[in-house]
């Protein structure tokens, strides 16, 4: 299978035999944990829907092309329909408002008025009028069918943009048809508007007149009322000027009543003032008023001049000098007419305060009288101007109703058509369907969508492993090695491809001496067997002495590879009947490599990985080889494996491409994981390039052609070309 002339030479020179690290070391990839990829949600991909299209593409187009030409000849062999269309323009009925025709309308209103025509348009009433003016359910085609509803389905009406247009078509598979029954529908439609137009005046004219005598009653009650309360004997109307005099009154009588309150506080405040002088014994002359009285003020000099003449004497006479008592008494005197010119003050007070009171109370009396009078004004206005605008108002409103009976009256007798034929139907010249270039069109992109579909479809359901970014995303391995299928064209990309794993291998164990790596499978027939050998091959091939061990149990295949006999080997040795030296086996074309078998199979294989002559081989191993390779069986099938991977260093598992479901890979990663392994990773094996070529193509010519130098042999065209 390979060339050992172009295999590099890389010996590894023995060591002691090492524990197994008890911790995974840089570059080994654990198992996934419980559960991993189950349910996660990986990042789309787009390059990876692209290769896989274009790796099916001849499946897309063909799904595409059968769609076109089901699609073709499904619509040749339909019948051909031809529609005839007609324009209408339409005006919406004149409204009556106020003795005038209100032909305006708002955008809203006319947009909602050409819906309700298009609906009117699409009655089976309609549709009925015309079956009935021709005959149609007379038709032999028609007799036995609801003719109106075939007439209806044949309808078709729509609004033309920005404009009161409305475009009906009526589709027939006969072209003359189709125009005589459109125009005839489009009369019948004119004639029933019109009829619904003299229907609705007449409906006008009839509700004014039986609205007409109410109101003239109503009219004449209300002139009445007004009249009888314009009569009334204790009904006194003032005019406007006699409401402003009353207004005037009153606001002058406010102000004056506002003043004599003003008066009245003040006065009431001195009384006060002077009550409280004389409840304390004070002296008048320290109030203002008594100050500023002129007769105080003289007699107050007075007495200064008396006090300052007795003062004097004082100095010069005795108290009981006739002098003396003179003055004395003389200063009595001025004292007690001050005290009765300060009474006289006060008596004026209060009588200044009596009427102002009186005053007061006089003006608060006239001003409410006027505020009655006011508010009786008012009330009586207020009903006479209600009573007149009832009156107005009865009055205008019968006006308004008689005229309208009048214009009802003119529109009931009148033909009002406010549709407008713009585009009379004619026979269609060609038809409308089928549409064989629509239809192809439409096939294509159906049947394109059909093809891309299904290609998806099929890979969502195809649930194995079928490139590295698979393997990633929903194993959680890194893929150590891709493996073609084994062809001619294929054999240097074959043993490239075991060179990588080999280099792999290396860089995943990260350590000294000897490195035990079990090789498994999830199920039987996925190739571990002859990963395994090539494996161990490659590394002995590069110098390092090497150990192939037979593990498999069940299904031993290495005796046939290497083409000895399988009389004793593994179970001999762990049994204890043989020692480890008398069953290896030596590989005449590679030096490096001993191999030993299986043996005779065991009853009971999970035993035997579990006893301590299992062991001690392999310990015995680690002191006399570089790499031991364990093939053993297939995990979902048995425990094998999962005994034997709990004293290997290093766990390589083989997937064939697209063969095993993601499940039971990731069942089979789960159960090594329990097992306290580490998983070094996965080759992805028996890989078919013609499947997913795109994905593959560039790696695998990289080294068919890149690296060697080779080129790719020419086709035949190129060969013709380059010849003529």
């Amino acid at each position: 299978m390979t060339d050992d002339s172009r295999l590099p030479y890389d010996k590894v020179t023995p060591h002691p035999a090492p524990m197994a690290p008890p911790y995974p070391p840089p570059g080994w990839y654990a198992a996934p944990p419980e559960g991993w990829g189950e349910d996660a949600e990986p990042e789309i991909d787009v390059m990876e829907y692209v290769r896989l299209l274009w790796a099916q593409r001849w499946l897309v187009l063909g799904v595409m092309l059968a769609t076109m030409v089901f699609a073709t000849a499904w619509s040749m062999t339909r019948t051909k329909m031809y529609r005839a269309t007609t324009k209408l323009t339409l005006q919406p009925a004149p409204q009556l408002s106020q003795n005038q025709f209100d032909m305006m309308m708002s955008w809203w209103q006319m947009d909602r008025f050409i819906a309700d025509q298009i609906e009117v348009l699409k009655t089976r009433q309609l549709a009925q009028r015309l079956v009935d003016r021709l005959g149609i359910q007379s038709l032999p085609e028609y007799a036995e069918i609801d003719a109106a509803g075939a007439v209806l389905s044949m309808i078709e009406a729509e609004p033309v943009k920005e404009s009161f247009v409305i475009e009906v078509s009526m589709v027939s598979d006969d072209p003359e048809r189709a125009s005589e029954w459109l125009n005839l529908y489009v009369d019948e439609f004119m004639k029933a508007n019109i009829e619904a137009a003299l229907d609705r005046s007449r409906q006008v004219y009839e509700v004014i007149q039986d609205r007409l005598s109410p109101l003239q009653e109503q009219v004449a009650e209300a002139e009445a009322n007004l009249m009888k309360y314009r009569e009334r004997s204790d009904a006194v109307l003032f005019a406007d000027e006699d409401q402003n005099v009353i207004s005037e009154q009153l606001s002058t009588l406010t102000t004056e009543y506002a003043q004599a309150k003003a008066d009245r506080i003040r006065l009431e405040t001195k009384i006060n003032a002077l009550r409280s002088l004389r409840g304390a014994n004070l002296s008048y002359t320290t109030f203002g008023e008594v100050l500023q009285d002129p007769t105080i003020q003289e007699l107050v000099k007075q007495r200064n001049s008396i006090d300052v003449q007795l003062t004097e004497k004082l100095r010069e006479l005795k108290e009981g000098h006739p002098q003396i008592r003179d003055l004395r008494s003389s200063l009595a005197t001025v004292e007690a007419r001050i005290r009765e010119q300060v009474e006289a003050i006060k008596v004026s007070l209060e009588t200044d305060f009596d009427i102002v009171s009186r005053r007061e109370r006089s003006l608060y009396s006239n001003i409410q009288a006027l505020r009655t009078d006011s508010i009786e004004v008012s009330k009586q206005r207020l009903e006479a101007d209600r009573l007149e605008r009832e009156y107005q108002q009865n009055k205008v409103f019968l006006e308004d109703m008689l005229a309208r009976s009048n214009e009802a009256n003119i529109s009931s007798t009148q033909t009002v058509n406010n549709i407008r034929i713009i585009e009379a139907a004619v026979p269609p010249a060609r038809h409308f369907t089928p549409n064989v270039r629509r239809t192809l069109m439409l096939s294509t992109f159906l049947g394109l969508f059909l093809g891309v579909g299904m290609v998806l479809g099929l890979d969502y359901l195809d649930q194995t492993i079928r490139t590295p970014d698979h393997m990633e995303r929903y194993i959680g391995l890194e893929t150590l090695a891709a493996m073609p299928k084994f062809t001619e064209e294929n054999a240097r990309v074959l043993r490239e491809s075991f060179q990588s794993l080999r280099t792999a291998m290396i860089l995943a164990s990260r350590g000294e001496g000897c490195h035990i790596a079990m090789v498994t499978s999830p199920v039987p027939a996925e190739g571990k067997t002859t990963v395994a050998y090539n494996l161990a091959k490659v590394f002995a091939t590069g110098g390092a002495k090497v150990l192939l061990i037979d593990a498999d149990l069940r299904k031993p295949r290495i005796h046939r590879i290497i083409n000895t006999k399988n009389v004793r080997g593994l179970t001999s040795v762990v049994l204890g009947e043989r020692k480890a030296a008398e069953v290896i086996h030596t590989v005449p074309d590679v030096p490096n490599l001993e191999v030993i078998t299986s043996g005779p199979l065991p009853p009971n294989p999970p035993e035997l990985f579990g006893k301590l002559t299992f062991k001690g081989l392999l310990q015995e191993a680690r002191g006399h080889y570089d790499w031991v390779v364990i093939d053993t069986p297939p995990v979902a099938s048995v425990t094998d494996p999962v005994m034997c991977a709990q004293v290997c260093d290093l766990v390589l598992v083989v997937i064939e491409y697209g063969k095993t479901r993601r499940k039971v890979i990731r069942e089979a990663v789960k159960n090594l994981s329990r097992a306290g392994t580490i998983i070094a990773g996965a080759v992805l094996n028996q890989i078919d390039i013609d499947r997913d070529h795109y994905y593959y193509s560039g790696y695998y010519n990289y080294y068919r052609y890149g690296y060697y130098g080779d080129s790719p042999k020419p086709s035949d065209k190129t060969a013709k070309k380059k010849a003529g």
